[in-house]
């Protein structure tokens, strides 16, 4: 069986360690797993129908797909001719974008933080009004880059040079205003109250319908936990409660294997955060003794047996 892992280049190489281990538990399980770089694709419609070729040449399509690039078209793709997708297009679409995936999952009443969704071209208008500790998020950002607190105290206005409308909003930043707009580059944005004074999150590993573990991570320093800025982590136990408001997400879609993020309340509530499609596994090999790739594989192989049935 041939399996194909996708990645874009940039985090192939990041993440060498990660795809050996799929190659290698890909092997004691009987799948060939290849990887396979987006910028060496190409993909399109041809002769009307579907086609895709790598490093120019056709090539033998693979059993299954696991996608590690955050790029719907190129998942749906693969759909369209028949070939499964781990995670699948929607998942790739809705939560890679976390404004689609507030607006997907208010309808389940989970708690969530209130925000507000603008275009980047909003930005600047939008930071001269901060009145309170202020989050702003490009709404495709991972690993908690290209997120931003904003204080009150950043923005002071200029005195006005002329009676036009760009005197709106003429500020200069007596912190990180600059940083903050060059940081999102062209990205659109949500915008959050500061909320959690304990700085902490929690991810929930899942694949599939099944909870595998969770990961409590608190911030050394500043409002990011996130581990691979220097948080600290360490395996949590979820209550029956607790489990329950994350089957709630998981029963919205079909998923192969994700990091579902929330953040810790004050009251130790959890407030819902947001869905990694391409999760990452050091804090939980760090964590744990919990083989995460070699579940992941089982999984699909069994997901795959059963379609056949």
């Amino acid at each position: 069986m041939l399996a194909w892992m996708v990645y874009f280049r940039e985090a192939a190489i990041y993440n060498k360690k990660y795809i050996n281990f799929y190659i290698e538990e890909g092997i004691r399980l009987g799948v060939e797993v290849k990887l396979i770089l987006v910028e060496e694709l190409e993909f399109g419609v041809r002769n009307n129908w579907w086609f895709i070729k790598y490093q120019k040449e056709e090539t033998e399509y693979p059993d299954f797909v696991i996608n590690r690039a955050a790029y719907p078209l190129l998942s749906k793709q693969f759909e369209l001719m028949g070939i499964r997708v781990y995670n699948n297009s929607f998942i790739s679409e809705i939560c890679n974008d976390k404004a689609k995936t507030y607006q997907y999952l208010a309808k389940t009443g989970i708690t969530m933080v209130d925000s507000s969704f603008y275009r980047n071209s909003q930005v600047k208008e939008v930071l001269s009004q901060v009145e309170a500790p202020t989050v702003i998020k490009s709404v495709g950002g991972h690993g908690g880059q290209q997120v931003f607190l904003v204080e009150p105290e950043d923005v002071v206005f200029d005195e006005p040079h002329s009676e036009s409308e760009d005197d709106i909003v003429n500020f200069n930043s007596i912190k990180n205003i600059n940083n903050v707009m060059s940081g999102l580059k062209c990205t659109d944005v949500v915008v959050q109250p500061l909320v959690g004074d304990r700085h902490q999150d929690l991810r929930v590993y899942v694949i599939g319908k099944g909870i595998v573990a969770a990961v409590l991570r608190t911030a050394k320093e500043g409002f990011k936990s996130n581990f691979s800025l220097g948080g600290e982590a360490r395996l949590y136990e979820l209550s029956e409660e607790e489990r329950e408001i994350v089957q709630v997400i998981i029963k919205q879609f079909e998923f192969g294997l994700v990091g579902i993020d929330f953040i810790i309340g004050n009251q130790g509530e959890l407030i819902f955060n947001e869905i990694e499609d391409v999760v990452g596994s050091r804090m939980l090999y760090k964590c744990s003794g919990i083989n995460i790739v070699e579940r992941y594989l089982r999984h699909i192989l069994m997901e795959l047996l059963e379609n056949e049935e």
